[in-house]
């Protein structure tokens, strides 16, 4: 049998790792209808008790293409495994021999053309001067004990792709691409065959009564599936789907509570829903990297030398450039700088101050899950004309908007810093990100490419846009106004309840648009404790985690930590229908758990226009008006 590539690891020490690597380079990428990606050769038994290799590892070794090679002490010291090497030594070419160093020690010394072995522990010294130069190797050390091993994980990801472009002849760039393919091809074939099955359903139903009663049962059902299933692929067609099957409960006198819940979840994700393409918007290209540069401002001047300081001191990666952006404020003679390189684990924002005497700079890490490595790195960085956000395009598809002043204070704690992840219909690296029409949209531009002649040439360019405010929740902050507070979308206010008392974040009050109507009461917040508080209708309870519903299931995350709870109240509207999380620093944030308001809030023109479904959506999703 041919194999793609022949596994030596040490059993003692790398059973469970060898097997997960096996598993996961048979599963990246692989076709629709093929068993495997690659056929890769691992011994999953004891070695034979015997003074040779036995037949059933050299078969392995010769029917092999490539050879990797599990690294580690235990791995340098085994007679097996030195045996194997040797085999490959002597039968194949070293330019086939791959390293993947899980333990212990490898430093190649360039002069000598060797290991230098005073240092190399993971290594047989039957590899002494095999290799002309420094070999190819892929780093495994950092992954904790408790890590699971498996595609889903980041930093498991972003190794084996390297191992599985090595195998497969080609760029890690064109393999991410060809499993987006993949995964593509799989999900249309999983959603035609529930397709079927929901044709297939509603035919054998019949034409009672109670017939069409359980087919619109199995037709709501299948809505809210469809709307978790396009959750993580496509938001903006969950939210609508979610909507749907609300609309058709209600039409159907059936329970909405399943629906209702869906559309919350979907609403309250953290996930932006890019607007209707029909609109009419306009064209977007790579924004300039140095608007600053080139000008007579001292101020200016100042700000690049010390961010060109900065950018000095991060490395820039062979296979992706470093991105960033810089935004300088002349009336607080301040600054905020945003950068990203795959040679650091996370992007970084810098907050400059500049003082008569000098400067200074405080920084945070943009801890964003996904981001980071070959799988995830920023491509492009934006920073809003006010300096307020920024956005941060990635490899993986997804745009992040972040909230600048967030990361500034305290920012491990605040899970609201991050104010949305957009993610668009198709999984195309994102190539550019920007703010628009004075920072009230957002455009997120994306590139599917093509091989033509061995050389990679982008397609027609795909662009989704997004409304920055509001955002889901209704969020109110301290203001110079007549009300003494406004909602971030200019359209909410607070107000004390009595009418004598002063204004506090955890006093009973009332949630009125701007032309005094009443939209929600609440009573007196109570501190955050480790402990439930439930709604008056006993449907929904909160706590600092978030709110859930009476099957204990999450529905809204809220992450507050614990330390900062007795700065934080919250209660549940006198309806049940509003929960209200309240800071001392004066920022209330106002969620809905009214399936109608919430309707109504996307569908209003101050959310924009998010994109309804399409009639190819309708027809595929079995919608019918």
């Amino acid at each position: 049998m041919k194999y793609n590539a022949f596994l030596s690891y040490n059993h003692t020490q790398d059973t469970e790792l060898g097997t997960s690597l096996e598993k996961a380079l048979e599963e990246f990428a692989k076709p629709t209808f093929k068993r495997r990606a690659l056929e890769i050769f691992r011994d999953a038994n004891d070695l034979p008790l015997a003074s040779d290799l036995g037949d059933k590892i050299r078969v392995g070794l010769e029917g092999s293409d490539y050879f990797i090679c599990m690294a580690n002490k235990r791995y340098a010291q085994s007679k097996w495994c030195q045996r194997e090497v040797e085999y490959w030594l002597e039968h194949k070419t070293i330019e086939k021999f791959i390293i993947v160093l899980t333990e212990g020690d490898i430093l190649y010394n360039e002069d000598t053309s060797d290991f230098d072995w005073d240092v190399t522990t993971a290594l047989p010294k039957s590899l002494a001067g095999a290799f002309k130069g420094e070999p190819f190797y892929v780093d495994f050390r950092d992954l904790d004990p408790e890590e699971e091993l498996h595609l889903d994980n980041p930093k498991f990801r972003s190794r084996l792709v390297l191992l599985a472009a090595t195998l497969h002849g080609k760029s890690v760039g064109d393999m991410e691409s060809e499993a987006a393919i993949q995964h593509k091809r799989t999900m249309r074939i999983r959603n035609a065959a529930i397709g079927i099955l929901s044709v297939l359903l509603i035919i054998a139903i019949g034409a009672s009564f109670f017939a069409v009663h359980k087919k619109n049962e199995a037709l709501l059902s299948t809505y809210i599936a469809n709307s978790q299933a396009q959750l993580n692929e496509d938001p903006a067609k969950s939210l609508r789907l979610a909507e749907e099957a609300f609309h058709f409960a209600k039409k159907k006198n059936f329970s909405t509570i399943g629906a209702k819940e869906q559309l919350i979840k979907v609403f309250y994700s953290g996930y932006g829903f890019y607007q209707d393409p029909s609109l009419d918007m306009p064209d977007v290209d790579k924004q300039e990297s140095n608007k600053y540069e080139n000008t007579n401002n001292p101020l200016y001047n100042d700000v690049l030398r010390i961010t060109d300081s900065i950018g000095t001191t991060i490395k820039n990666d062979d296979y992706v450039s470093n991105q960033s952006d810089v935004y300088i404020n002349e009336r607080t003679r301040s600054a905020i700088y945003v950068l990203s390189s795959l040679t650091i684990e996370h992007s970084k924002i810098y907050f400059i101050n500049l003082g008569v005497y000098g400067y200074t700079i405080t920084k945070s890490n943009i801890i964003l899950p996904g981001f980071n490595l070959y799988t995830g790195y920023v491509q492009d960085v934006d920073i809003s004309k006010d300096g307020k956000y920024t956005l941060l395009g990635a490899a993986n598809g997804i745009t992040a908007l972040i909230d600048n002043n967030g990361y500034k204070y305290m920012s491990n704690r605040n899970k609201f810093k991050d104010r949305a992840l957009y993610k668009s219909t198709d999984d195309f690296p994102v190539s550019y990100v920007s703010f628009l029409m004075n920072d009230k949209f957002i455009a997120v531009a994306s590139f599917d490419s093509k091989y033509e002649n061995g050389i990679r040439e982008d397609k027609e360019k795909n662009i989704y846009y997004y409304k920055k405010l509001p955002f889901p929740y209704i969020e109110i902050v301290n203001s110079d106004n007549d009300y003494g507070n406004l909602s971030l979308d200019g359209n909410f206010f607070m107000e004390p309840t009595d009418s004598e008392a002063e204004y506090s974040f955890y006093k009973a009050q009332a949630l009125k648009t701007t032309e005094h109507d009443i939209i929600a009461e609440f009573p007196e917040g109570k501190g955050m404790r480790l402990t439930n508080i439930s709604s008056p209708d006993k449907a929904f309870f909160a706590s600092y985690q978030g709110v859930f519903n009476a099957h204990n299931d999450l529905l809204i995350a809220f992450s507050i930590d614990t330390i900062d709870t007795p700065a934080i109240t919250i209660c549940f509207s006198l309806d049940s229908k509003f929960v209200k999380v309240s800071y001392i620093d004066g920022v209330q944030r106002i969620f809905s758990l009214d399936p109608d308001f919430i309707i109504n809030r996307f569908n209003d023109k101050v959310m924009g226009l998010v994109a309804p479904l399409s009639d190819a959506d309708k027809q595929r999703f079995f919608i019918t008006d």
